[in-house]
């Protein structure tokens, strides 16, 4: 699964890519160590390089030579203005995650970037753990895309939406930058099927499809919010969600 998952350009790899070469200040990221998790076709690390950035494109070993052609690739023609390099990163594996934390050292990545990383509930804790483990105070973290929950799932199967949203809170402070496309275009997803983020959306008037869509920023605990951010939506570390047991309450 994880191999087709990296040989696919995906739609929220595209917003976040367009997204971090337009929606913010002017070169934002030149010069900045950036870490993109689950690199894949590397898209978004193809993009940061353009801008400046110094690129450090993780994913699992057996990806890596797709992403190092790739990157080579898109380092043709003009001469890019950053860097890039390719790191096995498995995200649970403590001791992968140790070693890129020693490489960026204690200030940890400017950014990180993520799209399309949480495909499964197994996979929210081990993300977000590693997520944690490369930031420091000033770090940016950024992800587009957690799957829609599809109207099939069993009356007791909590949705990947669900589990990642009350995950959250227990890490970082977490903002919801910009709805790719706009609200009226995000995908579609009943109240019923992820319930947590239909309540969290609803006095936002943001449909629960619109927080799978995002783009999220995250923080450290009590760290400033960038001043060119406007949240749409703020979930501050620690907030007190309804437990995520099943979908009927």
């Amino acid at each position: 699964m994880q191999n087709a998952i990296g040989g696919v350009v995906t739609r929220a790899a595209k917003d976040l890519a367009t997204w971090a070469a337009e929606a913010n200040p002017h070169a934002t990221w030149h010069g900045r160590r950036a870490v993109e998790l689950g690199a894949g076709c590397c898209l978004v690390s193809s993009a940061l390089m353009k801008l400046g950035a110094s690129v450090i494109a993780t994913d699992l070993p057996e990806l890596l030579p797709h992403m190092e052609y790739n990157l080579q690739l898109n380092q043709e023609g003009p001469p890019a203005r950053g860097s890039w390099r390719a790191e096995p990163l498995n995200w649970d594996s403590a001791e992968e995650r140790d070693r890129l934390a020693a490489m960026l050292g204690a200030d940890g990545a400017d950014a990180i970037f993520a799209a399309n990383c949480v495909y499964g509930r197994d996979t929210v804790n081990m993300f977000l753990t590693t997520m944690l483990a490369l930031s420091g105070k000033q770090t940016l973290a950024l992800m587009c895309g957690v799957p829609i929950p599809p109207a099939a799932l069993a009356a007791e199967e909590i949705s990947i939406l669900d589990e990642f949203l009350a995950a959250c809170p227990r890490f970082f402070d977490s903002y919801l930058l910009k709805v790719p496309g706009g609200v009226e275009n995000a995908g579609v997803a009943r109240p019923q099927d992820s319930p947590l983020a239909a309540e969290l959306g609803k006095p936002h008037g943001l449909p629960a499809a619109a927080l799978a869509d995002g783009i999220w920023l995250f923080k450290l605990p009590g760290e400033q919010c960038p001043h060119w951010a406007r949240p749409a939506l703020t979930i501050p570390y620690g907030t007190n969600l309804p437990t995520v047991t099943s979908r009927s309450w």
